[in-house]
């Protein structure tokens, strides 16, 4: 996938370089065409409690947590 790809978005930089050198990774794996769609580095609650996802890859198979 092309790292200016409207599919991929990150929604926040990575603070760790082994981090953002795995994502470069994955998204050089991924195909640049629909139905796939990546969000990367982004939090989310849950009853007061902090999640944070490193990427979240939806396909026409589903969707997948990657936690790098």
């Amino acid at each position: 996938m092309d790292a200016t790809s409207s599919r991929w978005r990150q929604v926040t930089t990575s603070q760790h370089a082994w981090e953002a050198e795995a994502l470069e990774d994955l998204r050089a794996l991924l195909p640049d065409a629909a139905p796939v769609q990546v969000w990367t580095n982004f939090q989310f609650t849950d009853g007061g409690r902090i999640h944070e996802v490193d990427a979240l890859v939806i396909t026409a198979k589903g969707g997948l947590v990657v936690e790098i």
